[in-house]
């Protein structure tokens, strides 16, 4: 999640009075209040015209330069978001109440309203509604009868999402569970439902991340997608000086996200920090015959993404040359008479 619209301008604030400051050509000395606020508008432009490239420390890297949002730049990013009116009044609403901070930001639900286009998916689940920006911003491109389980353990923001599906129109999309999520994700694995959902996202509890994670995981598809937000949280997984509970959690998450060979994954630096994790096949082969190995050398496996689909191209090469078919996920496939079989 990541602050309202405009909030990244808070990073300046007045000084306090200090009476005592080295000056430097870099910090200028503060002696009084109009001093501070003085301060304060040359931080901001300090800010405001800071380099907006970095390069990595480790010069394996080379010199490429990677670009780093300042506020100007992050405005001018803001303005090219198409941000539904909808959405543009659940957002306002939203900066006026208590925790606005957790709701994530434009830029970031168009991203995960582009994803879930992309994969063609119907069937999502969201971890953490608040009040329901992403949500909407989901709901809103969901076919219509697409179907999105939202889970929200707090009533009262969970009201003020409820009363904005009500607006877009988009209630009868919208399954919302008041509750624990992890019980809740639970519950569906239970009723059948695994490897049903094409799309999740996680924008909740940090310290159940990993749980929420092997859940999900039991729901989504092979090729379905799961995104977590706030996986950089706020530049102190990258900090060794910070070690509270939530950053340790985070930190010890994404170094397993990175060794789980279960996904395919892409650490976003959007917003607060999101990672894309798209759920592979797990392929399996009995031993081959005699026979087999007689006609077939070798035999190659692909996961092939077709459009919105997911299927395995298999590759036979033998004395008679290569032959290749696609094979859709969820099929047994003989390779010959003789072969073993391929169980996805």
């Amino acid at each position: 999640m990541f602050p309202s619209w405009g909030a990244v301008h808070r990073w300046a604030k007045p000084l306090p009075l200090l009476s005592s400051r080295p000056s430097s050509r870099f910090l200028p000395t503060i002696r009084s209040p109009s001093d501070a606020v003085s301060y304060s508008k040359w931080a901001m432009k300090s800010v405001a015209d800071a380099d907006p490239v970095v390069v990595a420390a480790d010069r394996n890297y080379g010199s490429k330069q990677v670009i780093s949002v300042t506020p100007r730049l992050y405005d001018y990013l803001l303005a090219n978001v198409r941000e539904p009116q909808v959405l543009r009044e659940l957002r306002e609403e939203t900066a006026t109440m208590r925790g606005s901070q957790m709701q994530v930001s434009p830029d970031q639900a168009q991203l995960l309203a582009m994803l879930v286009q992309i994969l063609g998916a119907e069937r999502c689940i969201e971890v953490g509604v608040y009040t329901g920006y992403s949500s909407l911003a989901i709901a809103l491109v969901l076919p219509e009868g697409g179907r999105l389980v939202a889970c929200e353990r707090d009533a009262r923001s969970l009201e003020v999402a409820k009363r904005y599906y009500d607006r877009a129109g988009v209630s009868h999309k919208v399954d919302v569970k008041h509750g624990l999520a992890a019980d809740t994700l639970k519950s569906m694995i239970h009723n059948g439902e695994s490897s049903s959902y094409d799309f999740a996202f996680v924008d909740a509890e940090k310290r159940m991340y990993s749980d929420y994670f092997e859940l999900l995981l039991q729901l989504v598809r092979v090729g379905g997608i799961i995104v977590i937000d706030n996986v950089l949280w706020h530049g102190k997984v990258a900090d060794p000086l910070v070690n509270d509970l939530k950053t340790v959690s985070i930190r010890d998450f994404n170094k397993k996200l990175m060794d789980d060979e279960r996904v395919s994954i892409s650490m976003v630096p959007i917003g607060d920090g999101m990672t894309i994790c798209q759920k592979r096949a797990a392929l399996q082969t009995a031993s081959h015959s005699p026979d087999n190995q007689r006609y077939f050398s070798r035999v190659t496996f692909w996961l092939v993404s077709v459009g919105a689909d997911l299927a395995i191209r298999v590759t036979r090469h033998g004395r008679l040359g290569c032959v290749t078919k696609r094979l859709n996920i969820g099929y047994t496939y003989e390779v010959n008479k003789s072969s073993a079989l391929m169980k996805v």
